[in-house]
C-alpha cells in the first residue's frame, strides 16, 4: 500500500443504515502512523494561548501545553475528520464502480427479467427441437415415397 515494510491487507467494507461506507475489519494502524498523526497535531496551528498576567500564580506552576483531556478530544476529532475523508473517498470509489457496471452492461436485473429470458432460452430449445424432429419425419416420410 505504501512506504517500506507495507504488506498486502483483506479489508472488507460495507454500507451502514447512511449509505456511508465503513471499514468492517482488516485495517490497522501502525505505531509510525499513529506518531506522525500526533505529531501533525502540534504543527496544525492549534497551540493553547498563554495564560494572560492575572491567571499566572508562582506557586501554581502549570505544565506547559494542552492537557492530557484536551490532546485526547483534540486526537478524537482529527481522527473523525480523517475517517470522514476516507469515507467520502470510499463512496466516490463505489460510485465509480458502479457506474462502470452500469456501462459495461452489468446493471442488476430483476427477478421478473431473469425469469422472462431464461423462458425465451427454452422456447428456443423447443423450437431447435421441433426442427429437428420435423427433419427426421420428413427424412423417413421422403425415404418412404421413394419405396
Amino acid at each position: 500500500m505504501g512506504g517500506n515494510g507495507s504488506t498486502a491487507r483483506n479489508v472488507s467494507f460495507g454500507l451502514d443504515e447512511d449509505e456511508k461506507v465503513k471499514v468492517i475489519e482488516g485495517v490497522k494502524l501502525s505505531g509510525d502512523v499513529l506518531r506522525r498523526m500526533r505529531d501533525s497535531q502540534g504543527s496544525d496551528g492549534i497551540k493553547p494561548k498563554p495564560p494572560s498576567d492575572s491567571q499566572k500564580t508562582s506557586s501554581d506552576p502549570k505544565p506547559a501545553g494542552p492537557s492530557s483531556a484536551e490532546m485526547q478530544e483534540e486526537m478524537r476529532k482529527n481522527f473523525e475528520r480523517q475517517q470522514a475523508l476516507v469515507q467520502e473517498q470510499l463512496a466516490k470509489l463505489a460510485k465509480r464502480e458502479r457506474e462502470a457496471s452500469t456501462l459495461g452492461g452489468l446493471d442488476e436485473r430483476t427477478p421478473t427479467v431473469i425469469m422472462e429470458r431464461g423462458k425465451a432460452h427454452e422456447e428456443q430449445q423447443k423450437a431447435k427441437q421441433l426442427v429437428s424432429v420435423i427433419a427426421w419425419v420428413m427424412s423417413k416420410v421422403c425415404s418412404y415415397s421413394y419405396r
